[in-house]
């Protein structure tokens, strides 16, 4: 039985990984004759997942850790990227510092909200959503459009002709992406703020016997995830050229169905960054193969497919499975 529990665990535990990789090679097999696995795919694989919502993702796994949930991350995707542009017309690198403070200034209201005035993440996050999109409206009539050298650095390519199909190189959002996902993991497993995460995620009031400030954990990570947010909206106005009012709108719920495929707990405690990671290529990987299919699927029948594959992936997650082990467990036991 130790040993069968054994092998459970660890194919608990490495399940994102596992299906990323079934998914991989199914694929590969099904679409041999398309290449879908060919160097120009696999970087606009990653490039999507970098341009619709992935660094939002990371950000919402330190909100969900800890137990809560941020549902203003596409808001302050948008007036990161406008702000950018409207304050980069006076001074560029001012731009960029105003457009990365509205996502700090947002993430700390939030965390405020939640941990003085005792308000539910959902309520707060909402309201900071709607205030955000008004704010979008009153500050900008239409799109601003990015100039100059300083505000259009994520435009950059690297590596040009290295790889094969991209001569041109590739953007350098994608590094970016992969420096960001190894910081995040780094903070949640080697600093106090990460192991205090997941403390205050699996039992607050524990933590707070244990001398955790759990109010300050909460405020830091929403905090992060305004921070990444706005980083985001920042990155991609950048590389754009633009600044579009109604961007980001609906990047949160992509985010939180990233985190969920990706085996982060929503209710809090449990979860890994390296398994968001792998949860944005499993939800852009689907999304690339219905593109392949020959007849297409509509995007409402993505949609559901999209919604059941999340559904599934919380319901493993549930303390129902947990449950129904201990109950066989005790039968077992008494025979």
């Amino acid at each position: 039985m130790k040993t069968i529990k054994k092998y459970y665990n660890w194919f608990y535990s490495k399940s994102t990984i596992l299906a990323f990789l079934l998914l991989v090679i199914v694929a590969s097999l099904v679409f041999s004759d398309q290449n879908f696995m060919s160097t120009t795919n696999v970087f606009n694989i990653l490039l999507k997942v970098a341009k619709n919502g992935g660094f939002l993702a990371l950000g919402m796994t330190f909100v969900i850790l800890c137990g809560e949930i941020d549902l203003s991350a596409g808001a302050v995707f948008a007036l990161s990227g406008v702000v950018m542009g409207l304050v980069g017309q006076v001074n560029p690198f001012l731009g960029i510092i105003a457009g990365i403070l509205v996502g700090v200034i947002s993430g700390y209201m939030i965390g405020f909200m939640v941990t003085k005035m005792r308000i539910s993440s959902w309520i707060a996050s909402l309201a900071m959503l709607f205030a955000l999109r008004g704010a979008i409206q009153i500050v900008a009539e239409k799109s601003v459009v990015i100039k100059g050298s300083v505000l259009t650095f994520a435009d950059a390519k690297i590596l040009p002709g290295v790889f094969a199909g991209l001569k041109s190189g590739i953007s350098i959002l994608i590094p970016i992406l992969f420096i960001l996902t190894f910081l995040c993991m780094y903070i949640s497993r080697h600093t106090k703020f990460g192991i205090g995460l997941y403390a205050v995620g699996g039992n607050g009031e524990a933590a707070r016997m244990m001398g955790i400030d759990v109010d300050r954990i909460k405020v830091k990570a929403f905090v992060c995830s305004g921070l990444i947010a706005a980083f985001s909206g920042v990155l991609l106005a950048s590389s754009s050229g633009s600044a579009t009012l109604s961007a980001g709108n609906t990047y949160e719920t992509y985010a939180i169905a990233m985190c969920a495929i990706g085996g982060v707990k929503l209710s809090g405690g449990e979860g890994k960054f390296s398994g968001t990671f792998f949860g944005m290529l499993i939800y852009f990987i689907i999304n690339t193969i219905f593109t392949y299919l020959p007849t297409g699927v509509s995007v409402h029948w993505q949609s559901i497919i999209m919604g059941a594959l999340v559904l599934i992936s919380v319901g493993v997650q549930s303390d129902y499975f947990k449950t129904l082990k201990g109950s066989k467990r005790i039968v077992r036991h008494k025979r």
